[in-house]
């Protein structure tokens, strides 16, 4: 280790500022946990709401096996059922994977023969892909950690896949094909077992094979270049022939960018199924005809709606569509090529995500404040027509701790006028009996993204804050998704700042109504979502009537110009795009909370993983130095084995017990 390096030497600082040292920094475990709040001392504590989990992102085959990922020892892990069932209570199922760090994700192959791994070190997201061995060990097919893999798609026979890379540059991502080995091959061992990586597709840019041709002759692809700006192509592999099948509707705009996405192939293969915000700032479904490049909008009764996302079968006989609606997501399913309607079971409201279709049954999970991502399966039957005569099947159940999560709060959508009179959608979760009247102290959380959204979703730490009183606002400002394009566009750039005016606004709001009194009122997020945190306390004692009383960054931006010199080469080219470019430092500087640090007059903790690659940790530690130079002495938590979040159980009981006491010591009456 080089001390004498500044990174290093602000490490250091901040550790022994906060105590620690060597390969334990922020890693001492809550002696006595959080207890709930006064009046309610025999609600469950932080252990048990933590600890309330549900299997996710459940893969069934025909035969009734399940694959779910699940963490009863805290950690992700891929297991299986053969019951169709899993229970996180009842436990009983396999444990496929034992990665130290976890698994990142997993896929199954059409035919259900094989399954593909994807797991990183210490949070670092630098995926190696593995297959899942007949003995059940996890074979490497990727063996470079320095760089990141992912797997796009299946081959249509299931004898292989596409994934993309970045061995080749840390800032692009290139395309390439995985052909297992023959079953001769196999049997002779060594390397040639695993099977061989060919390149098909190597152009500047973030690439991914959205679907291909049953041949695997086409492919279609898109690059990624910011939120407002993807677009899709067809890829002839043979002859290296790149088109662009962009949208075109009468009415749209000249000129400029589009976010399109691709859905799939029709079962022709002759007509392309896309997202497009194209006509009015809405993503909404389109059909492009490949050879006439005609394009129609197959279901207009959607039009009204963002769609979230759509996906299609992989036998092309059916599409999932998803819909946002206010921030819950609503399930649709449609028989292809017509695109007629098909009827699903009533689905109670929340956030819907389609895990799987196959076989003509699809899997969707269902998210709540009051259901924690259950997860059902419907198979359609042969004739479609009319209602649905067959109830879904609930194949994922939840290990509550023995809490009953029907008495968890729902929460109030609301919305405020910013201060240049934008309408800003915010979730409001108040305790039981707690009311506009009576202020509590209240957190405001911020998303990440920023290109995301604050959905009423189920959150055991949502929870666990409200069941100790805290009030919690989750606002969605401008440059959120879920609105329509010119709403997401709105805190590009140079107008980074007016979406933090937008946070502000919401603290102010909660004063105005009488939910809660100034300085009782918190900042809180991640990612995004830290950065709004920081900077929302800087604008707010700016305002010259400061209105927050503490502040919770969690590997949060603090120096623009820093971040983008130092995240992952591949992010920084879409980063750039959306906070501006390091060829314009001044800006960055003015926008970035570590240079107005003077501003922050509250309380603050500072939580952060150390192997974050999105957002390194020396922001977290400059912003910690900057307050501990001046006399401060903000919370720190800082977790050796993290990267861009805390992943692993013990690490978020750790952050959620000394966050709850730091909010009780600085807002709460």
């Amino acid at each position: 280790m080089n001390v004498s390096s500044p990174i290093v030497r602000s490490v250091l600082i901040v550790l022994a500022a906060a105590g620690l040292s060597g390969a334990a920094a922020g890693m001492t475990r809550p002696e006595s946990p959080a207890q709930p709040a006064t009046g309610s001392a025999a609600a469950p504590g932080i252990d048990k709401f933590m600890k309330i989990r549900t299997p996710s992102r459940p893969t069934i085959l025909p035969d009734g096996t399940l694959y779910t990922i699940d963490w009863p020892d805290g950690i992700n892990q891929l297991y299986r059922s053969k019951t169709g069932r899993a229970d996180a209570a009842a436990g009983g199922m396999e444990k496929l994977s034992s990665f130290k760090d976890g698994i990142s994700n997993y896929s199954v192959s059409p035919d259900g023969k094989r399954v593909l791994m994807s797991a990183a070190v210490g949070g670092n997201e630098n995926n190696q892909l593995y297959l899942l061995g007949h003995d059940g060990a996890a074979i490497p097919l990727t063996e470079n950690p320095r760089v990141q893999h992912a797997l796009n798609h299946w081959l249509d026979d299931s004898s292989g896949f596409y994934f993309t890379a970045n061995d080749a540059s840390p800032n692009d991502f290139y395309i390439y094909r995985y052909d297992f080995a023959s079953d001769s091959q196999a049997q002779g061992g060594g390397q040639n077992a695993k099977g061989k990586a060919t390149k098909l597709f190597g152009k500047e840019g973030t690439w991914a094979v959205g679907d291909a041709s049953k041949d695997g002759k086409t492919l279609i692809v898109q690059q990624y270049i910011s939120s407002s700006d993807t677009s899709v192509y067809t890829f002839d592999v043979a002859s290296g022939e790149l088109k662009e099948q962009a949208i075109s509707v009468p009415g749209s705009p000249a000129g400029g960018t589009s976010a399109d996405e691709i859905v799939g192939l029709l079962p022709d293969e002759t007509k392309l199924v896309m997202l497009s915000d194209i006509a009015d700032g809405r993503k909404q479904l389109f059909v492009k005809d490949l050879a006439s490049g005609a394009v129609t909008q197959p279901i207009t009764r959607l039009a009204k709606f963002e769609i979230d996302s759509a996906g299609i079968s992989h036998d092309r006989g059916m599409m999932s569509v998803v819909t946002n609606e206010d921030g819950y997501g609503v399930l649709y399913l449609f028989k292809l090529p017509e695109f007629n309607g098909i009827a699903l079971p009533p689905i109670e409201k929340g956030v819907v995500s389609v895990a799987d279709i196959r076989n003509r049954t699809i899997t969707w999970s269902l998210s709540n404040s009051r259901t924690a991502g259950v997860a059902y399966s419907y198979t359609v039957p042969t004739e479609v027509s009319g209602s649905a005569r067959v109830a879904s099947k609930q194949i994922t159940f939840t290990d509550t701790q023995g809490i009953d999560l029907k008495t968890f709060p729902l929460p109030q959508l609301v919305k405020y006028k910013s201060f240049d009179g934008v309408e800003i959608p915010a979730f409001v979760f108040l305790p039981a009996g707690a009311k506009a009247g009576t202020p509590i102290p209240f957190i405001v959380n911020y998303h990440g993204g920023p290109e995301s959204q604050s959905r009423p979703q189920f959150s055991t730490t949502t929870q666990y804050l409200v069941a100790r009183g805290y009030g919690v606002m989750q606002p969605n400002v401008r440059g959120s998704s879920g609105y329509g394009r010119s709403f997401l566009m709105m805190d590009d750039y140079k107008r980074r700042w007016d979406s933090v005016k937008d946070g502000v606004e919401a603290a102010r709001w909660l004063v105005k109504e009488n939910y809660a009194k100034s300085g009782k009122i918190a900042t809180y997020g991640g990612s995004y979502g830290g950065f709004m945190s920081v900077a929302c306390l800087v604008e707010d004692h700016q305002s010259g009537n400061p209105i927050f009383g503490a502040g919770v960054n969690v590997v949060g931006i603090v120096n623009m110009k820093t971040f983008l010199e130092q995240t992952s080469g591949y992010r920084r080219k879409l980063r750039e795009v959306e906070y501006g470019p390091l060829t314009d430092p001044e800006f960055l500087a003015s926008i970035s909370p570590l240079n107005k640090f003077d501003h922050i007059r509250v309380p603050m903790l500072i939580a952060h993983g150390l192997n974050d690659p999105r957002v390194p940790v020396g922001e977290a530690m400059q912003l910690a130095v900057a307050l501990q130079k001046r006399g401060d002495d903000p919370e720190l938590v800082f977790c050796p084995d993290e990267g861009h979040g805390f992943a692993k159980l013990e690490n978020r009981l750790l952050f959620v017990d000394r966050m709850v006491k730091f909010l009780d010591k600085t807002i709460k009456d």
